[in-house]
């Protein structure tokens, strides 16, 4: 299978406006013959998930990286880093920083991100502020980090009020999504990925939509092709959405359907793993779609139709989904208010006219957002 190639630009005026994402599979063994003119006599810094450390066996693609990038050069050093949310924190993101300048990088150095989306967003963040800032190339490991997370430049950490709150927009200087690396992906984590990529159907492209609830059974079954085609269509639709608003000042936001709802969630699971990022913005669109019927935006049988996607794909789609969640309205309004989409002081929802057709809603109604969760709920 040949590699897909997407180029991700920005109508901007600073320098590495853009890069390419690499879609394939068998990609990583050979990727010294896309990666060579970055790496050729540099000091490279692998920021990698545990699961692959050598100490542990590895695994066969974690592998043969690291022995096509050392034919470009021989200086790699290796940090690694748990998955999960609870490790996106200012102490972890220390502990990479400290590391890395042990190694006594220069600002010719790159960090190279191998792993799911924590480990980007963590070793992303951290080439933003090192030296003031060295360039990192994304090789994303999940389904949810292909299509999303290691596209845009997006990197940051949690605070205590909530997830993403710290961070900064660095683009990376490539991409490698090598759909081989999926044999490695638990069905949880795949099926929490599918939730991206159905929210680029539901935000922008009905027709995408379309196609994966009549090829659904054949992507959970990792069909090579059709897992091909999903990915590239996702980071085709995102990097539409982003050249022309890098930083999120506009249109971007709406990239973000489901997703006030979701880090809400998320946060009161304490990043625990009892409920897991693509479960929780399951539940957010299917609570935004509501909403958007609740307010006379978006009809029922488009709402209904998207509930019912989720459902037979045994997604969570309601806060009674949860186990152990015990909350208040009251408490989920306080979360709201550190989201980063809010202006003046006013929420700011993704809501949804029908499927493929999300808007930006500014100036929430609380009264409204209230009795909604208090139904909800």
């Amino acid at each position: 299978m040949k590699s897909k190639i997407i180029n991700v630009s920005f109508n901007n005026n600073f320098e590495n406006s853009s890069y390419q994402i690499f879609i394939g599979t068998g990609i990583l063994s050979n990727c010294d013959k896309i990666l060579g003119k970055f790496l050729k006599n540099k000091k490279v810094i692998l920021i990698h998930d545990t699961f692959f450390s050598l100490e542990k066996g590895g695994n066969k693609n974690f592998i043969n990286f690291v022995e096509a990038i050392k034919k470009s050069t021989m200086n790699v050093k290796l940090i690694s880093i748990s998955g999960g949310d609870k490790t996106k924190n200012i102490f972890e993101l220390n502990r990479v920083l400290e590391k890395s300048l042990s190694y006594e990088i220069d600002r010719d150095s790159l960090i190279i991100a191998f792993g799911g989306g924590v480990i980007g967003d963590i070793a992303g963040f951290a080439s933003s502020v090192l030296l003031r800032g060295i360039n990192y190339i994304q090789i994303p490991t999940t389904l949810l980090s292909q299509v999303d997370s290691s596209v845009g430049g997006k990197t940051g950490i949690n605070s205590r009020k909530g997830k993403n709150l710290i961070g900064s927009f660095h683009q990376p200087i490539a991409v490698i999504a090598d759909i081989d690396i999926m044999d490695s992906l638990p069905k949880r984590e795949f099926l929490a990925g599918l939730v991206e990529v159905i929210k680029y159907g539901l935000i922008k492209d009905k027709s995408f939509f379309d196609y994966l609830e009549e090829n659904y059974k054949e992507i959970l079954n990792y069909n090579q092709l059709k897992l091909k085609k999903i990915i590239s269509k996702s980071c085709e639709i995102k990097s539409e959405i982003i050249k022309n608003d890098e930083k999120e000042n506009g249109q971007r936001a709406i990239l973000n359907l489901g997703h006030t709802f979701g880090h809400a969630i998320e946060s009161f699971g304490k990043y625990d793993g009892t409920i897991i990022h693509g479960e929780a913005v399951s539940i957010g669109i299917c609570l935004a779609f509501k909403l958007s019927l609740k307010m006379g935006f978006c009809d029922q049988s488009e709402t209904e139709r998207v509930i019912n996607f989720f459902e037979k794909l045994k997604l969570p789609t309601s806060f009674k989904h949860i186990k152990n969640f015990s909350i208040t309205a009251s408490k989920i309004l306080e979360k709201f208010k550190y989201d980063k989409k809010n202006r003046n002081n006013q929420l700011t929802f993704i809501l949804n006219k029908k499927i493929g057709e999300s808007f930006i809603k500014n100036d929430m109604d609380i009264d409204i957002l209230t009795k909604f969760l208090n139904e909800e709920i």
